[in-house]
């Protein structure tokens, strides 16, 4: 099939370019139909391909890469052609750049709506108690546990007031959830690059696309959108009166802080990057003013991000009667000193390895490199003139964001993918931004007096990240409605009954419960998923403790968890080494003392039972 449709695609090429006159006819027809009707087809045409890979049982059969980007390839141009409009020439360069961001859109829509479904059980590794730890804030009430109690959660405030937004309705469904969840992992980003490039003087159709491709760029991480959020409120005070671009930066500190912790200079350090950069700021006319606003938004950024936090903590802590020092916690030389030598570093993931294939170092030389050699060029070539300060703020703020998002990347449980280092591809985004204020823009756009590089470069800076996943784009393997239904009821049953007998433990699939898809037994917040691998790949034996008498006594009459067995893998599987801290304190001490009566393994779903007579052999923890 692919050989076909490549000799195909070759003669039509070959008879194009030898009798160019016969498409004479196709370009009248072109000029002749609205913009709007020659989008909406192209956009089928797009969608019709992607829908192919990711939702049909064809993606299996015509999964060889090269049918693939052939048929990728057959999109992208019939949209281009598309594109170009009432243009005199088949093809358009602005058409080429926008039909490359579309097709990714389109794309990135459709795989995004493969994990919007009703289906009850989790969809990946954390995804269910995920959406438990988003219910918490604003549904409390829906679960079985003291009024008085607060139920710990193993998430920050930002990423919980944000995703756990529907729970304020009563009786979401767990479709809607998904559903909201899909939208705040994408439209964030693109009201980030609107922000940015208008700010950037970007207007009319530039303006949105620069948008799309803004989420396909950050979408490479991906990036939590709290840190999205908090760089909107910073591109958002690039313009303002310095009164409020002080509130706004200020702002996006303290968000960026109490969403995770790792960002609270972020804004700080992007709000004076833009401030010293830019040039065309109302009021800046002056060196000294550039200097005194970039150093008064940092200001505003550190207080926001890192005292105000201080003082909100040193007055609850008045409040309570009791007097401390602050709540900086881990905002510390020692505190960070704590947390990077608390868990392992894993260094080989800077480099190919079995869990993220190419390396953090190649893959954001892929993600980013085309766009930093790209504005560096623009700068020399076109005379970008920033003073020896400006080009010494630039290079500092993202090699500081370099440096900390390579070693938060190596940290056993990270290094999977790029999201680590969003603080840097962020900044690269206000970079862009920067030079597209400084003539970017009219340079790359240009119908000609383009140089072949920088034309080559701008494809890949839109074509790298808009063609991320498509080749391994297969559809969602999720059993069946009937199979789920089955599994379900079996776990309804088996919850309602040992519930009569003693506390239930959710140490997976706690969604099960924020959805009423189960009978609403007593809580057990404790010994949750993400808290009990995070504390394994601390090796805290002091956490431990109280889980390993739990289980020696037996104390829950059912455990529902996922599939648990003993295989040490190493790591020169992907994520080996959080597998074998998993199996040590998790697997090994809970089959020591509980059996499984019922294993799932197509919907990842195991209940385990006390065993009637535990014999704990050597390598089984005592409490």
């Amino acid at each position: 099939v692919s050989a076909a449709f490549a000799v195909g695609a070759a003669l039509l090429g070959a008879v194009l370019l030898w009798k160019p006159g016969w498409l004479a006819w196709a370009l009248r027809l072109r000029a002749s139909l609205p913009l709007a009707l020659l989008w909406a087809a192209g956009l089928a045409v797009s969608a019709a391909v992607c829908w192919l890979f990711l939702y049909t049982k064809w993606s299996g059969v015509l999964n060889g890469p090269y049918f693939r980007t052939l048929a990728y390839g057959f999109a992208l141009v019939v949209m281009a052609w598309l594109a170009a409009g009432k243009a005199p020439s088949l093809f358009t360069w602005k058409g080429w750049l926008s039909a490359g961001v579309a097709l990714g859109i389109v794309f990135a829509a459709l795989l995004a709506a493969q994990e919007v479904v009703s289906y009850p059980f989790r969809l990946s590794w954390s995804e269910g108690n995920r959406l438990w730890d988003y219910s918490l804030m604003y549904g409390r009430d829906i679960y079985n546990y003291p009024a008085h109690l607060r139920i710990p959660a193993y998430i920050d405030r930002g990423r919980q007031s944000l995703w756990g937004l529907p729970f304020i309705l009563p009786s979401v469904s767990i479709l809607g959830v998904r559903l909201w969840s899909a939208l705040v992992y994408s439209v964030p980003y693109i009201l980030l690059g609107w922000f940015a490039f208008h700010a950037g003087r970007a207007r009319g159709w530039t303006l949105l696309f620069l948008g799309l491709w803004t989420y396909l760029f950050l979408n490479q991480g991906p990036i939590y959108s709290p840190l999205v959020l908090a760089a909107i409120l910073v591109a958002a005070a690039w313009r303002a009166p310095l009164a409020a671009a002080v509130l706004l930066v200020g702002l996006a500190g303290y968000y960026a802080r109490v969403s995770r912790y790792t960002w609270l200079f972020a804004p700080a350090m992007w709000a004076a990057m833009v401030a010293f950069i830019s040039t065309g700021i109302p009021g800046v006319t002056t060196a000294l003013r550039r200097w005194v606003r970039a150093g008064v938004l940092g200001a505003a950024g550190v207080f926001g991000g890192y005292l105000l936090p201080e003082l909100l903590a040193w007055v609850r802590s008045l409040s309570r009667g009791v007097s401390t020092g602050g709540g900086g916690g881990v905002v510390s030389i020692e505190g960070i000193t704590s947390t990077l030598e608390r868990q392992p570093l894993l260094w080989n993931r800077l480099w190919p390895n079995p869990t993220y294939a190419p390396g953090i170092v190649l893959g954001l030389l892929m993600a980013a490199g085309p766009l930093v050699l790209l504005l560096v060029l623009f700068a020399r070539r076109q005379g970008w003139r920033l003073d020896v300060w400006q080009k010494l703020a630039v290079a500092g703020v993202l090699l500081a964001f370099l440096g900390v998002g390579l070693v938060i990347s190596v940290k056993i449980g990270g290094g999977s993918n790029l999201h680590n280092l969003d603080m840097l591809l962020i900044g690269l985004l206000f970079w862009a931004a920067l030079a597209w204020e400084a003539g970017l823009g009219g340079w790359l756009l240009a119908q000609r007096d383009r140089p072949w590089w920088a034309a080559a470069l701008t494809l890949a800076v839109v074509l790298y990240p808009a063609s991320q996943g498509m080749l391994k784009a297969h559809p969602m393997d999720l059993p069946s409605h009937e199979r789920a239904a089955e599994v379900l009821a079996v776990v309804q049953q088996k919850v309602s009954h040992f519930a009569q007998q003693g506390e239930v433990l959710f140490i997976d699939q706690r969604q099960l419960l924020t959805f009423n898809l189960v009978e609403q037994v007593p809580l057990v917040p404790q010994y949750e998923k993400k808290l009990l691998m995070d504390e394994a790949m601390a090796e805290n034996e002091d956490y431990f403790e109280a889980f390993f008498e739990d289980l020696a006594r037996q104390r829950f009459s059912l455990i529902l968890s996922e599939p648990l067995w003993v295989n040490y893998q190493g790591e020169t599987y992907q994520f080996g080494n959080e597998n074998d801290a998993w199996v040590k304190w998790v697997s090994v001490p809970v089959l020591c003392y509980y059996e499984p009566v019922e294993t799932f393994m197509d919907v990842g779903v195991q209940l385990l039972t006390p065993k009637p007579n535990p014999e704990p052999g050597p390598e089984c923890p005592r409490p």
